[in-house]
């Protein structure tokens, strides 16, 4: 698929939390349909109060789904997967790494490292020799990102990012993607915006009025 044309038509924000398996998946796929269209994503870290709803550590059978899920998704990406032990960590710290690690430029570097660490090797990315060895592996500092997780204005923008995604974007759940006001969430949706984007530029799609059962979007 050809790069799109106008630069408003390039832009996608991309709420993820490095606690969320499908965020993990979403984002491997994210940045391929980034290079593919010529998206410019804006990456938003968030992560769930302590009182979530519905939170699917809580719910046995929820979660026994979601791992069996994750892993044969995993396994059909051709991604290593290893759960970690610790579900949990105070997630505020590490996505504020993730944002020393966007203000110099290795945003996208950094959060595959702190994904590999969590989903491919099982680690608990709230150690801070983890988030050490994800940002020198990322090339930045690993003091200074060690550092970060503890910065209260950095910890203040994580928060600010998840207020503005609940008032602007509806924000609700992880993965979700916003494209010119339109949301997609979860990490199948990926392929939605892909179609969208494909329509948008009068490029044909599969019709699935006569063929439900067609893939939403011609394979590149």
């Amino acid at each position: 698929m050809p790069e799109l044309d106008a630069a408003s038509d390039r832009n996608l924000r991309f709420y993820f939390s490095f606690r969320s398996p499908y965020s993990w998946l979403a984002t491997h796929r994210t940045q391929l349909a980034a290079r593919r269209t010529g998206l410019s994503v804006e990456y938003i870290p968030v992560f769930p109060p302590p009182d979530l709803p519905n939170d699917p550590a809580k719910a046995p059978a929820k979660l026994a789904y979601i791992f069996l899920d994750v892993a044969r998704v995993a396994r059909a990406y051709g991604l290593a997967l290893k759960l970690p032990e610790v579900l949990d960590c105070d997630w505020v710290r590490p996505h504020a790494a993730f944002l020393y690690a966007l203000d110099h430029g290795h945003d996208a570097a950094f959060a595959e490292r702190v994904y590999e660490a969590r989903f491919t090797r099982g680690e608990n990315v709230g150690d801070d020799v983890v988030i050490a060895r994800c940002a020198h592996d990322a090339g930045l500092d690993e003091a200074a990102a060690v550092a970060a997780q503890n910065d209260p204005r950095l910890q203040k923008r994580v928060l600010l990012g998840m207020l503005r995604g609940v008032q602007e974007d509806g924000l609700f759940g992880v993965p979700l993607l916003v494209y010119r006001g339109e949301r997609f969430w979860g990490n199948d949706r990926v392929d939605w915006l892909l179609r969208r984007i494909a329509e948008l530029r009068g490029d044909a799609v599969p019709d699935l009025v006569s063929a439900p059962l067609s893939p939403v979007h011609h394979a590149p």
